[in-house]
């Protein structure tokens, strides 16, 4: 028989976190590759699932979502940013902040339509655009600051682009967009009369700086589509609950997308998910002081150990520069923790651009997010390797 795959699917193989995850299950090595916490939801999460089902909330959501989820979401944004979002026409409940990528994306992309991102990119914007006929646009933060040229980005802007993809916290890099940053690309939206999608699903944990939504900027509340999630908040990326908020116009073409996709999200940890924001300040401040300790400490660890660290500002990833290591490419390195007698999983950094040439090979990246116990295991296999080279 032929092959039975799309063309417009040939061109991407396994995305790096499926590959690493499964080599890791594989090799049986300690996973600090993948950005998923090890430990579990808050009890009252689960408690709150169970009571949903035990009700009866078994059967189809409304497509964009339970009216208590979105109501809580309208509260949310009006305390937290003071946006205000309208749950009937404005808010989409979807099947997590990747799917939630995917109904905007391709809901909103037409073929030539160019959308600015930045490098390195995480790995599910580009194939969106580029199935619905778009072009990504890179504009690369350049390390060790990972910052953007203001100048590169200006000249990034053309007759043909649709919009710009922010993502800030920033997957992989741990960069906080500053206010001036945001404010450059609010001003390159408005003056080329362009949307920007905003990926923040790390907004709630920063250590450094300030998360700034970008829709409370002036001018962007009616050309930003912002989409988030509460996986990484509540460590529930399994039950993937994701959302979008969006003028109505943006709302209509992306719910016409999403009842293709997915129709409707899974009903009773919707409800949940409703508690999980009426309850965010009693969970957020001892989550986020846990994951600010194991940043400190476990960058630490790993200068001991002879890796130069960049320190996140956000998300729960740290970067580690390990030429004083291996003279390896990062891939080849990251095969080499996996498979070798570290038994260690991170994730390559250079494959989060779009070519080799503007591509670092020296960083590899790491999730802290992880239990005690799991974060020694993963030091004491890079010791072990480190002790082998020796």
């Amino acid at each position: 028989m032929r092959d039975l795959m799309a063309d417009r699917l040939r061109p991407y193989g396994a995305s790096i976190f499926a590959t690493i995850g499964q080599k890791a299950i594989q090799h049986q090595s300690v996973n600090l590759g993948q950005g998923f916490p090890d430990f579990d939801c808050p009890d009252y999460l689960k408690q709150a699932a169970t009571d949903a089902m035990a009700a009866g909330h078994n059967q189809y959501a409304p497509p964009h979502g339970v009216e208590p989820l979105r109501r809580e979401l309208a509260d949310f944004y009006q305390r937290q940013y003071g946006l205000s979002y309208d749950p009937q026409t404005e808010i989409t409940v979807q099947v997590g902040s990747t799917q939630a990528m995917f109904s905007t994306l391709s809901a909103l992309t037409n073929p030539g339509d160019e959308w600015i991102v930045f490098e390195p990119t995480y790995d599910t914007y580009v194939p969106i655009i580029e199935m619905f006929g778009g072009k990504a646009v890179p504009v690369v933060l350049h390390p060790p600051t990972f910052a953007f040229d203001p100048e590169e980005l200006k000249r990034a802007f053309t007759n043909k682009t649709r919009g710009i993809i922010v993502n800030t916290p920033h997957n992989p890099t741990g960069r906080v967009f500053s206010h001036e940053e945001m404010t450059q690309i609010a001003d390159l939206c408005q003056t080329n009369d362009c949307l920007a999608v905003t990926d923040e699903v790390y907004e709630h944990l920063v250590f450094e700086g300030q998360h700034i939504a970008m829709a409370s900027l002036p001018g962007m509340r009616e050309r930003t589509i912002t989409i988030s999630s509460l996986a990484k908040t509540f460590s529930i990326t399994g039950w993937k609950i994701g959302y979008c908020l969006a003028p109505p116009a943006a709302t209509l073409a992306i719910r016409r997308m999403h009842q293709f996709i997915a129709f409707a999200v899974a009903t009773p940890f919707q409800y949940a998910a409703a508690q999980a924001i009426r309850h965010m300040d009693q969970v957020l401040p001892p989550l986020v002081a846990d994951l600010a300790a194991k940043r400190l400490a476990f960058g630490q660890a790993l200068r001991d150990l002879g890796f130069s660290v960049l320190d996140p500002q956000g998300t729960f990833f740290i970067l580690a520069d390990f030429r004083a290591w291996s003279a390896k490419k990062d891939v080849d390195f990251v095969l080499e923790l996996i498979e070798g007698p570290a038994g260690v999983a991170s994730i390559p950094i250079s494959v989060f651009y779009g070519a080799a040439d503007r591509a670092p090979s020296q960083f590899i990246r790491f999730c802290f997010a992880k239990k005690e116990s799991t974060l020694q295991a993963g030091l004491a296999g890079l010791k072990r390797y480190q002790g082998v080279r020796a």
